[in-house]
């Protein structure tokens, strides 16, 4: 797999975030995803990981390397299972949005 940092950070016109109702978007603001969203997401230096990928650009890129690590610790933090952390970011907006994927079509 060859690296590519995580530079879509913007929020599209299809963001589901966008679709929430005012009580839904404070419920969401006054979570534990709008710190981890804030600021520990934003500090993962992606870098770091480059070193453990491929330097072939013929090869498939990467998930994201901050969604990864932010999905790891928010996995600790609830001390969840993998499968638990996946289905959840699939399925509930406060892990899609700490994990800055509320944009995306398909979760990673």
């Amino acid at each position: 797999m060859a690296f590519r940092t995580n530079t879509s950070q913007q929020l599209s016109f299809m963001d589901s975030a966008s679709g929430l109702t005012a009580r839904e978007q404070k419920a969401l603001e006054d979570s534990w995803a709008k710190i981890f969203a804030d600021d520990i997401f934003p500090a993962i230096d992606e870098e770091r990981f480059r070193v453990l990928y491929s330097t072939r650009t013929q090869s498939k890129f990467n998930t994201p390397v901050n969604i990864c690590v932010g999905a790891l610790i928010i996995k600790e933090l609830f001390q969840v299972s993998d499968d638990d952390i996946v289905e959840s970011l699939m399925l509930d907006i406060r892990y899609q949005y700490a994990l800055h994927t509320t944009s995306y079509e398909e979760q990673p």
